[in-house]
């Protein structure tokens, strides 16, 4: 298996016209395509060989890729003023010039947004939605907001500011992902180091516009009908920044849809997450496609 700092190092810049998107493709050229979209200002890489070598033992071509403004791709900053629509349509972009007409979606926190987008904008090219600890509106008022200890330590962070030196960053990295973590699974310190170190290397910014798309994108709750797309749901009853009534609200609002609601665990996909979710995830991924064959 490779190791944070290898696998980080993998991929390519790819031209989808307004920015440069850095992707690494995996797999057969012929083969149905997953496609993995990260949360906020996390690289492509955070979605580990842990989650890529099942998918591609599966037979799958597995994509990764840093958004815009995060790692390897354009950094546009966070006075960029661009929104989810526009994330959606650089993935879109990214498929059309990777020659992926249509592909599957896994996609965790503003990954997940960026797939709903992407399933209501042009479907026919959505073979299935697996959304992860994410939303429908961030702020819609009619959902619950973050769990007030998360806001607290988050206004700490924000107060103090990002740390200047490579090494303090690395920990301000972890330290997130540790406030992020549910007591589920054990929280893997060397793992988290080993990512945060190859993001600082890989081009880590204290701050993009990802959090703005969020927030600034219209809610798509009374929307969710639209989506036609075969979709799972995997929510954290203990996830601080989007409490499970937003898993509950994705999977009630967006028709034949499954929620899986995991007891414990926070707003993050640890690697054991994936092992436990793997059996389930691929039997939905095959599921849609022989559903697809008979439309």
């Amino acid at each position: 298996m490779l190791n944070a700092a290898s696998d980080a190092d993998r991929g390519t810049p790819v031209d989808v016209g307004p920015v440069t998107i850095w992707a690494d493709v995996c797999g057969p050229d012929d083969a149905t395509t997953v496609v993995l979209l990260a949360g906020a200002d996390s690289p492509g890489f955070r979605w580990t060989p842990a989650v890529v070598e099942p998918l591609l033992a599966e037979g799958y071509r597995v994509v990764r890729f840093d958004h815009r403004d995060c790692g390897r791709s354009t950094h546009l900053g966070p006075d960029s003023a661009y929104k989810l629509d526009d994330l959606a349509s650089d993935t879109l972009a990214l498929m059309t010039r990777l020659g992926i007409d249509r592909a599957h979606l896994i996609g965790r926190s503003m990954g997940g947004m960026v797939a709903q987008v992407m399933a209501m904008t042009d479907p026919g090219r959505v073979a299935s939605l697996t959304l992860v600890g994410t939303t429908a509106g961030a702020g819609d008022e009619r959902l619950p907001g973050p769990d007030d200890d998360f806001v607290e330590q988050m206004m700490v962070r924000l107060f103090e500011g990002p740390p200047s030196e490579d090494d303090v960053r690395q920990q301000w990295i972890v330290d997130l992902q540790r406030i992020l973590c549910g007591p589920l699974y054990p929280f893997d310190d060397v793992a988290q180091n080993d990512l945060a170190r190859a993001e600082i290397v890989t081009g880590w910014a204290p701050e993009t516009g990802h959090g703005v798309a969020v927030h600034s994108s219209d809610s798509r709750v009374d929307v969710l009908d639209s989506i036609s797309a075969p979709t799972l749901v995997v929510h954290g009853s203990a996830d601080p920044v989007y409490p499970s009534q937003h898993g509950r609200v994705l999977a009630e609002g967006i028709p034949g849809a499954v929620l899986i609601e995991v007891e414990g665990l926070g707003h993050e996909f640890p690697d054991r997450l994936f092992d436990d979710l793997w059996a389930v995830l691929r039997l939905h991924l095959s599921e849609s496609e022989r559903a697809a064959d008979h439309l």
